[in-house]
Formats: C-alpha cells, structure tokens, sequence
C-alpha cells in the first residue's frame, strides 16, 4: 500500500511544536507543508502544545471552546514582514473563521496585531476580511470584535507608545470603519477618553476629526472633561471645541 509523502503528512500527523514554531518565525513555506493541501471544510484537527498554552486549531466548534491562541494569533502578533504575511493568508485560507476568534482574553487575532504595533499585517488582516465576502458589514464586524473587557483593536492601538504609529494605524482603522470610535457601546473605556487620559491629546484630535458623534463617556459616569482636568491638559479643556462639547452634553467636571 502506498503511504503518504513526508512532505504532504496531514496536520494531526504533524509535531504541533514545530507548527508553533513556523508560526513564531513566519515560515510560510513550513506551515504550507504542516498543514498540507486541505480546506478548512476537510480539516479537523486540534494540535495542543502543552507549552506555553498555545492550542494548534483549525475546527471551528472546537476553537470555540478554547481558551488558548490559535495560530492566527500566534502569527499576527509576531510580526509583519512579506513571510508573516503570507503566513496569515495561508492560515486564513485554510480557516478563515479564526480571524473573529477570540482567545482566553477575548482579544482576536486583530487584537493581538495592533497590541504589538504590526500596521502592515493590521492592514493585512482587513484585507483578509474583505476577501471573505459579506462586504462592509464582515469587515465592520472583525473591526468591532470587542475582548472581555469591551474593547476593539482600536483601544490596543492607542496604548502603543509610538505617536507616528498609532496615528498611522488610527487612519488605517477609520478609513475603514468611521465609526470605530464609538464602540463600545456598554462597558468598557471609549477611545477618546482612553486618548485623553493617556495624554494624546493630538490623537484625540485625530479620533474627533474621523467622527464628531463618537462617544466622549469614560468609566463612573466620568467624561473626557473629567480626565482632562486630573490630567491639567489644559490646552484641550479649554479649546473651544471642548467647551462647544460641553456645554452640548450639559457637562460639568466635578
């Protein structure tokens, strides 16, 4: 009976290590040989390594129940170069439900790419979701994919310490979705009051110019207003814009 080339083994054939590893490195060339020829509707695999809590999987109803990254993680946070890349799309072609899927911390794989400051494989990503089809309404909803603590890859982005960077990925995600800024829509820190309070002043600039009917809410019934004054950023709460602001909303900083 003729067996299977090596180079063709099937992923439940293959060492999950060396999965997770192509993943880090951004092998392209060995992920498409670990993962073989299949489609995500001929795949069920479930790879686990046990070290560091990372699970290999590509079957959707048992992903859901994971509490570990998948590899789409993996990949989209360790970096952005043309092997990366190709290894997201790689991935993504096989199953393509794993770029809205969310880890033991809510945070998808676009989470983990704008937390790691990789504009190019953020804008990889969404390129992604929109080749699935579904229009704007698929891409919106990757955008607005919200992690345990009600936040988008939009709140990942404005903790970054890099100015250029976080303009550059803010333009990125708006252009897109122009109303990225007012979610999210329950609990959770909004984008502009986390801007303020992270002393980004201009960024917050930046988020008001993309929409001027963003949510200005913060945490305890606070505002921007309020953070604005702990912070004595002075120049953003007395601009005519924040008083126009206010005096709109009926604030008034206690």
């Amino acid at each position: 009976m003729q067996t299977e080339p090596e180079n063709k083994m099937r992923p439940s054939e293959s060492a999950p290590e060396l999965l997770m590893m192509a993943a880090r490195e951004g092998d392209s060339a060995r992920l498409r040989d670990l993962l073989g020829n299949h489609d995500a509707t001929a795949t069920a695999v479930q790879l686990v390594v046990p070290m560091p809590e990372v699970i290999i999987n590509i079957e959707e109803n048992s992903l859901a129940m994971s509490r570990v990254d998948s590899i789409l993680h993996v990949v989209a946070a360790s970096g952005d170069t043309s092997e990366f890349l190709e290894s997201a799309s790689l991935i993504h072609s096989k199953a393509n439900h794993l770029l809205g899927t969310g880890n033991n911390k809510g945070d998808t794989p676009l989470h983990c790419a704008a937390g790691a400051g990789r504009i190019k494989m953020v804008s990889n990503l969404i390129h992604l979701a929109m080749a699935d089809g579904g229009g704007d309404a698929r891409v919106k909803a990757v955008l607005r994919k919200q992690n345990n603590k009600g936040e988008t890859a939009l709140h990942e982005v404005l903790r970054l310490s890099d100015k250029k960077m976080i303009r550059g990925m803010v333009e990125t995600l708006m252009e897109v979705d122009a109303e990225l800024a007012r979610l999210p829509i329950a609990n959770g820190t909004w984008p502009l009051y986390l801007a303020v309070s992270l002393g980004h002043n201009d960024i917050a600039e930046l988020l008001y110019s993309k929409d001027k009917a963003l949510s200005y809410s913060g945490p305890d019934g606070q505002n921007v207003l309020h953070v604005a004054v702990l912070r004595s950023q002075g120049y953003f709460l007395f601009s005519r814009k924040s008083f126009e602001i206010a005096e709109q909303h009926g604030w008034q900083p206690h």
